[in-house]
C-alpha cells in the first residue's frame, strides 16, 4: 500500500514539476553573463513578501519547533523526503554549505513523505544527517507553503517573510549558492 502511494506521489510531483521546470526554462536570461546570483543558482524571489505560514512540529529528538524560533536570522527550510534521492544528495551538501556559512544563516529539514518516525530516523542514521529533522507526517505544513515537489526550499527574512523559493536540486557547494544567499538576504 505505501509502495502505490509513494509511486502516486512520484508520478503527481514529476506532472507537477515538468511545466516548472518548462517555465523556468523558458524565463531563463540568454546569456548567464547577465544573471544575478540569485537567477543563477535558480532562486525564485518573491517580490510580494508575505509572512511565512505557522508552523509547530515533532522534531526526531522528540522535541517540538515552531516558526517563531527562526526569527531573527535569515532561514532555509528545505522540503525533502526519504525515498527521494536527490533529496538526500542536496542534504549532504546543505550540511557542508552550513558549515562554511556559519551562523548567518539557519537550515531546517522537513521531511513530508509521511513515512513513521522509525523510517525517517533510519534514514538520519544512514545519511548521518545532523541538520535539525522535523516531521510533517500529514504534509500540512508542505501544502500551506505550497511545496508541489522535492525537494523544494523555501528562503525566509530574519523576520519571517518568504523572499526566495528554491524548486529541484542545487549544488550547495557551487560559489553560485554562497554568492545568491548573501544577495539574497544582502549578507557580508
Amino acid at each position: 500500500m505505501k509502495i502505490g502511494r509513494r509511486a502516486f506521489l512520484l508520478v503527481m510531483m514529476l506532472i507537477g514539476g515538468f511545466p516548472l521546470a518548462v517555465l523556468n526554462a523558458q524565463s531563463l536570461p540568454s546569456s548567464p553573463s547577465h544573471c544575478s546570483p540569485c537567477q543563477s543558482f535558480g532562486i525564485q524571489r518573491i517580490t510580494e513578501r508575505k509572512e511565512a505560514p505557522f508552523f509547530n512540529l515533532k522534531r526526531v529528538d522528540g522535541t517540538f519547533a515552531n516558526l517563531r524560533d527562526l526569527k531573527g536570522k535569515p532561514t532555509l527550510l528545505f522540503f525533502w523526503a526519504t525515498w527521494c534521492p536527490a533529496c538526500k544528495e542536496e542534504i549532504a551538501l546543505l550540511e557542508k554549505f552550513i558549515k562554511d556559512q556559519g551562523d548567518s544563516l539557519s537550515i531546517w529539514t522537513l521531511v513530508i513523505d509521511g513515512e513513521s518516525e522509525k523510517a525517517v530516523q533510519k534514514t538520519i542514521a544512514r545519511y548521518r544527517i545532523t541538520l535539525p529533522v522535523l516531521l510533517d507526517v500529514k504534509e500540512k505544513v508542505a501544502r500551506n507553503y505550497g511545496v508541489r515537489m522535492v525537494p523544494t526550499a523555501y528562503l525566509l527574512s530574519e523576520e519571517g517573510l518568504i523572499v526566495g523559493v528554491i524548486v529541484g536540486q542545487r549544488n550547495w557547494l557551487s560559489p553560485e549558492a554562497s554568492m545568491a544567499i548573501k544577495e539574497l538576504f544582502q549578507l557580508r
